[in-house]
């Protein structure tokens, strides 16, 4: 009677991985202060990304991620999603864009693993 809780455990947690395996991975992305809200974001590859980005400034900002082909503009306080599947593993440098921001420190790493 003990054994039966621990495998209807066991068979929920089995569940809940195989499901998380194929949801889409979700990331907040603020820029404020000449600044991203992470400075590292961590996926795997072959899983698809959503990116939530929130320019919470009152002038533009980008995001910059050049080897997947990402370039927008965000207006003072726009917010913008865009979801990509990386599909090689490594660590690629995010920035903005905007004149002088990443010179200033605007950037990150998206760190994508096998």
């Amino acid at each position: 009677m003990v054994l039966r809780p621990f495998l209807t455990s066991l068979i929920f947690i089995w569940l809940l991985a195989a499901c998380a395996g194929t949801q889409t991975g979700q990331v907040a992305l603020n820029m404020q202060e000449m600044s991203f809200s992470q400075n590292e974001i961590q996926v795997q590859a072959g899983q698809p990304v959503t990116l939530h980005l929130n320019n919470k400034d009152g002038y533009a900002h980008a995001f910059d991620l050049d080897e997947f082909d990402i370039h927008l503009q965000l207006a003072a306080e726009e917010t913008a999603e865009i979801t990509f599947t990386p599909t090689r593993s490594g660590t690629y440098t995010f920035y903005c864009s905007s004149p002088g921001h990443q010179a200033a420190g605007m950037a990150g790493s998206l760190v994508v693993g096998p």
